[in-house]
């Protein structure tokens, strides 16, 4: 009896530090695999066909990127916390497609070729920024890629 007194406290402490460690993991996972899902769909955005010096962006805001791909499918990327979500013109398969569900804070950010001024001009946009942080619990996880536009047509 004695000795379950002494030990439980120690395995009750290793089980909580063990789910807490795998519920960051699972965190930085989702911060990782979202962030790299964006980057890999925003350097798709294609040329636009009819002003070949712009890029056939349809919607840039800090919340929500509205593009056409190379492929001619549209994309679009819209964050409404605590959700991220990422869908496409064609095939339409899931109507509220999340690439995660723990947002805290989200916003996108466009710079010109220079890499140092803002634009809101898709005819000056040379890289994307995007600004990701997930909360898990009290703890939140947070992450910033910089994206260069490089599709021509």
């Amino acid at each position: 009896g004695i000795l379950a007194v002494v030990g439980m406290p120690i395995l009750s402490n290793s089980l909580r530090a063990y789910d807490a460690t795998q519920e960051s993991l699972a965190t930085l996972g989702k911060l990782r695999y979202a962030t790299e899902r964006l980057a890999r769909e925003i350097r798709e955005a294609r040329r636009d066909p009819l002003a070949p010096g712009d890029y056939d962006i349809a919607v840039m805001t800090a919340a929500k990127l509205q593009f056409t791909r190379a492929d001619g499918v549209e994309a679009t990327i819209e964050a409404v916390p605590p959700r991220l979500t990422l869908r496409y013109s064609a095939p339409v398969v899931d109507p509220t497609p999340a690439l995660t569900d723990q947002v805290a804070s989200f916003a996108f950010r466009y710079f010109k070729a220079d890499g140092a001024t803002e634009t809101a001009s898709k005819s000056e946009v040379a890289f994307v920024e995007i600004n990701l942080t997930l909360a898990q619990d009290a703890s939140s996880a947070v992450q910033r890629t910089r994206v260069g536009l490089r599709n021509k047509l």
